[in-house]
């Protein structure tokens, strides 16, 4: 038996292939496809930012709203107390990287 939907050759008493979670027995609820490429990358954006980037750049990451994000954040500094705060703030600035431009590729026209 061969899976149908990436042609990996499949033993008898499997239900799903393995090589791509689809279902092996032909029913209408197949697995999602799985992204087996390079995991999600944490960056400071540079469009969305009010000091650093950060809280947008992990608002993006976490698929989350970044004003909540930015509230979370506030909040969590005037509990642990300002200092420590801004210093872990201040490290995530210098250790998280800026977002690489959009590099567009072929030519801009510009239509008149």
């Amino acid at each position: 038996m061969f899976c149908t939907h990436c042609g990996q050759q499949l033993g008898d008493e499997v239900q799903y292939c393995p090589a791509c979670g689809a279902n092996a027995k032909g029913g209408s609820a197949d697995a999602p496809p799985r992204d087996y490429g390079a995991p999600k990358r944490l960056y400071r954006l540079r469009n969305d930012r009010k000091i650093a980037g950060i809280c947008s750049g992990i608002a993006k990451h976490i698929n989350a709203d970044v004003t909540l994000v930015r509230i979370v954040t506030i909040a969590a500094v005037c509990v642990t107390g300002f200092l420590p705060g801004i210093v872990a703030y201040l490290v995530v600035w210098a250790i998280m990287p800026l977002e690489e431009p959009a590099v567009y590729g072929g030519e801009r026209r510009v239509e008149v």
